[in-house]
């Protein structure tokens, strides 16, 4: 299955950035993320300012800048997108995919030696419903999907509550159930992958198909946090699914105690 991935979202593809800067054109690479995840790898040659320091950041000007954050859903590359072109003599572009982009399709970045500790990134239903990322598929592992696309990947839905219907909650965003596919493709295509979602049932499948993707030199992806409680819930807490819907959980009743009658 051909999965056209609509809205692309504008910016410099991590291939055409490579090539500008191997060809020695001048162009200034800003990491705007934290100064942890920075010094955890970053592109060669990017200097960081986080995002929320780059609107009161004095900067020379700097002529032609690509900014990167993550490339995981997050708003912090936009937000410094604007301030940096509110400085004189800067014009700035977002890198599309932000780190996790470039790494997938370039895998040359700078990086302390050595093993670094498992962390797979997470996403909540608020971030997701407020990414301004157009590049987002929605990956459905709670469902049974052909054996030759899963892979093994899913396990059959069991009986209870119907399933969130993805399309419904989130309409502008493609699903698919063959994130390994889209990975492959991507990287024969030498294209910059989307961001995939990983919607499980909370039940490790989405820590799977992670840890999968990851091997397979695929880095731009990120678990929706609850997975299908969360879409129940539509994001919000003290909800429950109950056959008919979503059902409101009550409050605990707290029964006072009475207070103690004086002895004569």
């Amino acid at each position: 299955m051909v999965l056209s991935v609509a809205g692309t979202a504008h910016g410099m593809e991590p291939q055409e950035l490579a090539a500008r800067l191997e060809a020695g054109e001048k162009i200034t690479v800003i990491d705007v993320r934290a100064g942890a995840l920075y010094a955890r790898g970053h592109i060669p040659q990017a200097i960081n300012i986080p995002a929320a320091l780059c609107p009161d950041r004095q900067l020379p000007p700097l002529g032609r800048v690509v900014v990167y954050d993550e490339g995981l859903g997050q708003t912090n590359a936009a937000f410094a997108l604007d301030a940096l072109n509110r400085k004189p003599g800067i014009q700035a572009e977002i890198l599309r995919g932000g780190y996790a982009g470039w790494e997938t399709t370039q895998r040359t970045v700078a990086a302390p030696a050595g093993a670094a500790r498992e962390e797979l990134p997470v996403i909540t239903y608020q971030g997701l419903e407020q990414t301004t990322d157009r590049d987002v598929v929605l990956v459905d592992l709670r469902t049974v999907a052909p054996a030759s696309e899963a892979r093994g990947l899913v396990a059959p839905a069991s009986a209870g509550p119907p399933l969130t219907d993805l399309k419904t909650v989130f309409p502008r965003f493609p699903v698919t159930q063959s994130p390994l596919n889209m990975a492959q493709r991507t990287k024969a295509e030498k294209t910059t992958p989307p961001l995939l979602v990983l919607i499980d049932r909370n039940d490790g499948k989405a820590q799977e198909t992670a840890r999968l993707l990851r091997a397979a030199g695929m880095t731009r992806f990120v678990i929706l946090a609850g997975g299908e409680e969360a879409l129940a819930r539509r994001g919000e807490p003290g909800l429950q699914r109950s056959g008919s819907g979503l059902m409101t959980v009550p409050p605990p009743v707290i029964t006072p105690v009475p207070a103690p009658t004086p002895q004569p």
